[in-house]
């Protein structure tokens, strides 16, 4: 056979085996096509407007030094403090006010972010952050939870998670024995679980993770009827391969095996996307392809990671957003992409850029996708910290205000609309039977409030009556969508038969019209108004039992009242817990709300804002704005043997000159991209040609080192440089 004959079977023979395995864009390259490796990727701007790059490593540094300062002083701080004498335990918010905590989310993020913008977190303002840590670690189910009292089972993302951040930081301060056999505990607790859930070698089979979670005590899966988490496949088969890597224990690059198919084998429609673990799967995929020789799908994994989609996703319309927001380009943010027009997180954005950064390493078609993608997050990032927008677009402006003057604790989420607005009563406007006996209108306008603040009435008798009539005055908003939200509690004092009903009317005369009745239930209650009422609106609540020979007189106690409608506000900075959900309805167009004082709670999230080395550790500007320098290796935990690896995306329509700092020894920049050297014996500073829309993966080998090749893999001075040559 001739060697042009032999080279087109070859060819041929490469696109029907990548196309048999589902990987179009292989098969794209093998035709010599161009394609998107990830096509969410090309709705985003080459260079999104306006143009405001935070210092994220500084940012990083200085959310260290608040969030663990002890002497902090002001509401809600500070945000760290010992649980004991010994100093062997903190506590700490998930969000700024919240009385709940702590949480390994939270703690062990900010334990791998100080460290991945090279702070020693185990002698940091003289503590050892890092066996801080260990009370996580749970022995009855073997692995690091989410609570230091908590049990496995819940959730499948908050029980993996923090075995995901616990073995990076035990990649980031090896050597510690006692952390090496939490490691192996488990690795060895999350492969039993595989077995349970079916995975095995004779006969052949995958586990199956359509679950909510998985219980590592009873070893049983466990389902809440609500939702099911397969991403939590894609988590555990990052910590067995991590775990194979270290104990070449060959149970865990098996169990890793499974999970990735068992990932892979889903139809395209049912992405197992839940929350933020599913990037784990991409990465391991593609070290996997390029370290083993294996050909999992990482095209199907990464486009899972971005693309929202309808049901059967397992978090419906839940991946990576685009577009801009009333001026501002958000692409790039992780969350959802339909929740009131979209709704971004600030720990699913780190999380994310942390995770896939390094994928160009062990794939470069994703280079170009990937250097893109994290140039809108960077700048579409800063939209989640108080100092990127007015008060007016933003919940907790005035605490960050006064207490955050860096503004280095991030909103948990950011929203293309504000939650609603919400008209609160403006008077208590008649009492024509029972009495107030304590608090007034001004009592109703927040829910929840700490101490509880509410509004009594109570029912007196009326002859052998016992009656109640009061009337609030609101003004109504002018829009088509408005609701009568009310949160009260009927006490009952003995009161047969009684109940609260609630009305309103335009006309202090009426004619009223009913809009719900209360009997014991405190729960939120809810009531649209219709379109063509407008001016004040007159809430009216009354006795229901007229009955006579009554002695006893009921209670309402009144939390909360508000007038909930649509806002015109974005994009707004918040989260979920100022605002409280009462109901939603018509697929989430119009949230029905009350809202909670910002003396009780603040919609500032530590445990978002603790993930954002992620970002401070891999990013940094160059010479060139726009233009990112992105460190490949900085959270490519337990890779093997690598030199300075750096990403490079130019998003200009020319040719741009970046600068290097290649240090004092001369060295041999090869480029991963166009499989070439771009400079040879170079030391210092340095410049590299970028073409127009173009990535390069510079790789910083030492000079005159020979390069082999061996199968797929392209070495220097004996160090793999590119997994695909």
């Amino acid at each position: 056979m001739n060697s042009t004959l032999s080279s087109i079977l070859q060819c041929v023979l490469f696109v029907v085996a990548t196309a048999s395995s589902g990987s179009a864009a292989y098969a794209a390259e093998a035709m010599g096509a161009s394609s998107a490796a990830i096509s969410r990727v090309e709705q985003m701007p080459n260079y999104p407007q306006p143009f405001a790059l935070r210092d994220w490593w500084q940012v990083t540094m200085n959310y260290l030094d608040f969030a663990f300062d002890f002497e902090k002083r002001g509401p809600h701080l500070p945000l760290v403090r010992w649980e004991n004498k010994s100093k062997t335990m903190i506590w700490m918010p998930a969000y700024v006010g919240n009385k709940d905590g702590p949480e390994s989310i939270n703690y062990l993020a900010a334990i791998v972010s100080g460290s991945l913008v090279g702070l020693d977190m185990r002698t940091y303002r003289g503590h050892d952050w890092v066996a801080i840590g260990t009370n996580f670690y749970n022995p009855a189910d073997g692995v690091f939870l989410d609570s230091p009292n908590g049990q496995s089972g819940g959730s499948f993302w908050y029980d993996v998670l923090p075995n995901v951040l616990f073995f990076q930081l035990t990649e980031l301060y090896p050597g510690d024995p006692a952390q090496e056999r939490r490691r192996q505990s488990v690795a060895e607790r999350w492969y039993q679980a595989c077995v349970v859930l079916g995975g095995s070698q004779d006969p052949p089979r995958l586990p199956n993770f359509d679950h909510t979670g998985f219980n590592l005590r009873t070893m049983k899966p466990f389902d809440n009827g609500k939702r099911i988490e397969p991403e939590g496949a894609a988590g555990i088969a990052w910590l067995e391969y991590m775990a194979w890597e270290n104990s070449k224990d060959p149970r865990f690059l098996t169990a890793a095996d499974w999970t990735i198919r068992a990932l892979e084998q889903k139809p395209i429609e049912a992405n197992p996307l839940y929350e933020v673990l599913l990037p784990y799967a991409a990465i391991t995929a593609a070290r996997m392809n390029a370290e083993l020789g294996r050909s999992y799908d990482v095209s199907k994994l990464v486009n899972w990671c971005f693309d929202p989609g309808p049901s059967p996703q397992a978090r419906p319309q839940w991946g990576v957003i685009t577009g801009n927001w009333n001026g501002l380009d958000v692409g790039g943010l992780v969350g959802s992409a339909t929740d009131g027009g979209g709704y971004a997180f600030a720990m699913n954005t780190f999380q994310y850029a942390g995770t896939l950064a390094p994928l160009a390493r062990y794939d470069s078609r994703y280079a170009h996708d990937l250097g893109k993608w994290i140039l809108n997050l960077a700048n579409a990032a800063r939209l989640f910290y108080a100092n990127a927008l007015d008060a007016e677009h933003q919940s907790s402006y005035a605490w960050d205000s006064a207490y955050d003057p860096k503004s280095v604790i991030a909103y948990e989420g950011l929203r293309k609309w504000k939650r609603s607005d919400a008209n609160t009563a403006r008077a208590d406007y008649r009492t024509a039977g029972g009495k107030i006996l304590k608090g007034s209108f001004i009592s109703t306008r927040y829910y929840r409030e700490e101490p509880p603040e509410v509004e009594i009435l109570e029912e007196t008798l009326d002859g052998d009556c016992a009656r109640l009539e009061h009337t609030w005055e609101f003004d109504l908003p002018d829009c088509p969508e408005r609701f009568l939200v009310v949160a009260a509690e009927r006490v009952d004092q003995g009161h047969r038969d009684n109940a609260f009903r609630f009305s309103y009317a335009t006309n202090l005369e009426g004619p009223f019209t009913e809009a719900f009745s209360l009997k014991r239930d405190g729960s939120p209650l809810v009531k649209e108004l219709p379109a063509f009422l407008g001016g004040k609106l007159y809430v009216k609540v009354q006795s229901t039992d007229r009955s006579k020979g009554q002695v006893a007189c009921d209670q309402l106690r009144v939390d909360a009242m508000a007038i909930s409608y649509r806002s015109e506000i974005g994009p707004y900075a918040q989260g979920d817990l100022i605002v409280s959900f009462i109901d939603l309805v018509k697929s989430y167009t119009v949230p029905i709300v009350l809202y909670r004082p910002a003396s009780v709670v603040t919609d500032l999230g530590l445990y978002g804002s603790a993930h954002v080395g992620n970002l401070g550790g891999i990013l940094k500007p160059t010479n060139i704005e726009k233009i990112l320098r992105l460190d490949l290796l900085k959270t490519d935990y337990f890779h093997g043997p690598a030199y300075p690896t750096f990403l490079y995306y130019n998003p200009y329509p020319t040719s741009k000159q970046v600068e290097l700092d290649v240090g004092p020894e001369p060295k041999d920049v090869y480029d991963v991209v166009s499989k070439d050297f771009v400079l040879r014996k170079t030391s210092g500073k340095a410049r590299i040609t970028i073409p127009p829309d173009t990535a390069r993966v510079v790789v910083l080998a030492p000079a005159d080192e020979k390069l082999t090749r061996d199968g797929t893999h392209t070495l220097i001075g004996g160090v793999i440089v590119d997994y695909r040559n």
